[in-house]
This record gives C-alpha cells, structure tokens and sequence, in this order.
C-alpha cells in the first residue's frame, strides 16, 4: 500500500480531526459517546433528560453497540439483558424497549431489523467506540508497512492523538458494570495500551523524543501502574537530557507501584535510576 495509506487514513488536504474515521459526519444526527460518560446527542442536543432516564431502551443501545452493531440476534440482546427470564417474557421487553429507544433516537431507520437480527445504522449514527477502533486500526495499518517514511510517522502519530482525544475513560465505566459491557471495554484498553506502547517504540527508533514522552505521558492515564512504561519514559528524558524530570517520573512511579500494588520498583527500574543519577 505504501503512502497512499496515509492519504485514506488521514486526508491530504485537511487535518485528521476532519476525517471521516474521527469526526461524525453530517448525516450522521445521532452521536453515542460511550468512552467515559455515555451519553446520547441527537443534532448536536443531548436527549431531555426525561428521556434520558428510560433505563432499558438505553441499556438496549449499549448492548447492541457492545456485541458490534451489525446482525445482533434478538435472542443474544434478550439474554444479556433479561437472563432470567423465561418464556416469550424476555422476547416481549425486547419488542417493547425496541419500539421506545427507536422513538427515543426519533429516527425509525436508526436500528434496522433482518431476519430476527438488527443493526445499527452508520449513516444515521456515529458510537465513539467505534471510530475509537477504526483510528486504532488505521495505525495498525502503517505500521504493517515495510518501509516507513517521515510523513508516515507523522500519520501515525496523528491517527494516535485523535484516538486518544476520543479516549475519555473505559467503555462504558461508569455505568453498572454487566458482562456484555466488560468485555469490550477490557479489549479496547488492552488495544489502546499496545498502540501507546508500539507507536512509542517507532518514535525512540526514529529519534523522536517528544513525541515518545507525550505518548507515555498519555499511556500513564491509562496504565497508571505499567512499570515498563515509566521505564521507557525515564529512558526517553534521558535521551533528551532532561535528567531531572526523568528522576521525577522514579518517584512518580515508585509512589504509584506502592499505593496501588504494595510492590517497590523493580531491580531494572532502581538501575536505570541510578545510571541517570550518575
């Protein structure tokens, strides 16, 4: 594919926040942010908080945006959401909380039905969790490449910046924690994390100290207890002479291990500490 990847994954003539794998597109009326706090915009308004309050049909949305949007069974969605019920019951609340969060969206084509399976429409809406993944995709894309060039670093840098903008905490955390919304939520962190880390690896191969210690900054907010990262970051303002804040980041990493794990740093962590001192 060579550079043209960059051309598809972020336009050549407008900043990657305008493209299509980040920015919801105009058609699109309806925006669910699931990263962080959820929440449900229709042209650009939050949905009257009266509306907001119908529990069900909401849980409804986050399932099917859980289990991927495309060709859900009913049956899978009546599961998840009312795993005891027995008979036709939970088949009616389906019907039933199908019918309210259509309304609630005001747009009948928003979810379509096929054969006993439903869908959420794109062109109709944007899920934040989705575009997330497609911006993480992007990367992986790049750096699948062979051979990469300066403007392709750049790329994949940038693809990283709007996906981390989009990132404003675990899918779906602060809801009541279900098993359909725990999974996902584990492997878009976990996706996230190994993006950071590979991207960061790219920048200290290529000399690119700034941008390496911007995405291990960034990695922290997520992995607050990743010792490699810390690790790295001290490695990096090394590098870049900047001894002070990287003996800064020991003592972060060293109160954050003891607070969160009860563990002191590792051997290789004192080690690196003590060649930066030196």
């Amino acid at each position: 594919m060579s550079h043209s990847i960059s051309e598809t994954a972020i336009s050549g003539d407008a900043p990657a926040f305008e493209n299509e794998l980040f920015k919801p597109q105009d058609e699109q009326t309806i925006r669910v942010h699931t990263l962080g706090r959820f929440t449900v915009q229709i042209d650009r308004q939050p949905i009257p908080q009266k509306r907001a309050a119908q529990q069900k049909p909401l849980e409804l949305l986050q399932v099917l945006i859980s289990l991927g949007g495309r060709n859900v069974s009913s049956d899978l969605i009546g599961s998840s959401l009312w795993p005891d019920a027995e008979g036709d019951a939970a088949a009616n609340a389906f019907d039933i909380n199908l019918h309210r969060v259509r309304k609630l969206l005001g747009c009948k084509d928003a979810i379509s039905a096929c054969a006993g399976k439903y869908s959420l429409n794109n062109e109709r809406v944007w899920v934040d969790a989705w575009a997330f993944e497609r911006l993480l995709n992007g990367i992986d894309a790049i750096l699948n490449e062979p051979r990469r060039t300066e403007a392709m670093l750049n790329d994949v840098e940038q693809l990283l910046e709007n996906a981390l903008s989009l990132y404003h905490g675990g899918f779906l955390s602060r809801e009541p924690v279900r098993p359909w919304n725990v999974t996902l939520r584990e492997r878009l962190r976990f996706k996230l994390f190994r993006h950071i880390s590979d991207v960061c690896h790219i920048a200290e191969e290529n000399g690119r100290w700034a941008a390496a210690i911007r995405f291990y900054l960034r990695g922290l907010e997520v992995e607050p207890l990743a010792e490699e990262l810390y690790q790295r970051l001290m490695l990096c303002y090394r590098n870049s002479e900047r001894r002070a804040e990287a003996l800064a980041i020991y003592q972060r990493c060293r109160a954050n291990l003891s607070a969160g794990l009860e563990l002191a740093p590792s051997p290789l962590t004192e080690e690196l500490r003590a060649s930066i001192q030196r």
